[in-house]
């Protein structure tokens, strides 16, 4: 992965029913096709794909589609927008049975919100040694620090012994994105929290590594500007980096 001389804008596809933004969702490759056409017409780089939603009511320390639920869901997308759209394609899993079946029918890079934790994460993300994002993120019910800056520590340490056992298990340090987590929910994160680390961003881009930045119509953005979700799209997801 080189260097871009600006931030890169990712398209989010949800092949969900439950996920939190209803527009966001496609039932069927037919929907997602056209979305992605949009996206690339407005400008997005590439546009990342998931199965599993991640609505703050729902509790992600806990595997909410099975193996097979999630195959059936995000395969036959990836393949339709890879043959139809000249666009690079992120797969936003946590299996290593997945992540192996999206990068097989196009995936180019895989966007892991639980930072390769899963049993065999580590390994297949080395096997198929594609760019992967390591994202950070508490889990729900989580008591929010009075003290942003131990949240941005806490957090920096995370993600450098992500990195550290990424790169032990044969992953490529040029392969390798960082993302904070923004939001609230399963991410875990207060206002404050969030907008202490959108203005510190520089503290973890010292880290060496592109760093995602996933805060599209989150709840960060309501409160700050009290908009309902279907009119939050100041928020944007990008990262500064891009794939070879």
């Amino acid at each position: 992965m080189s260097k871009h001389t600006r931030p890169l804008i990712m398209g989010v596809i949800n092949i969900t029913p439950d996920s939190f933004y209803a527009k966001s969702r496609c039932q069927n490759s037919e929907q997602a096709l056209r979305l992605a056409e949009a996206m690339l017409k407005h400008g997005a780089d590439l546009i990342d794909i998931g199965a599993e939603a991640t609505n703050p009511s729902l509790d992600l320390s806990v595997a909410t589609l099975s193996i097979q639920e999630e195959l059936d869901r995000v395969l036959k997308v990836i393949e339709c927008i890879k043959t139809n759209v000249p666009i690079k394609i992120s797969v936003d899993t946590s299996k290593p049975e997945v992540m192996q079946a999206a990068v097989q029918a196009g995936a180019d890079m895989i966007n892991d919100q639980r930072a390769l934790l899963i049993p065999g994460a580590l390994e297949m993300a080395a096997r198929l040694q594609v760019p992967v994002c390591l994202m950070h993120m508490f889990g729900l019910n989580r008591a929010p620090n009075l003290n942003p800056a131990d949240t941005l520590k806490e957090i920096e340490v995370f993600l450098q012994n992500r990195i550290a056992a990424a790169l032990e298990a044969g992953l490529s340090r040029n392969n390798l994105i960082i993302d904070p987590g923004f939001g609230h929910g399963n991410y875990g994160k207060s206002t404050a929290e969030n907008l202490y680390l959108l203005k510190n961003l520089e503290q973890l881009l010292r880290m060496g590594y592109p760093v995602m930045v996933g805060l599209s119509r989150k709840t960060l953005i309501a409160e700050v500007l009290n908009l309902p979700v279907e009119e939050r799209l100041a928020g944007c997801r990008t990262w500064a980096g891009t794939i070879k």
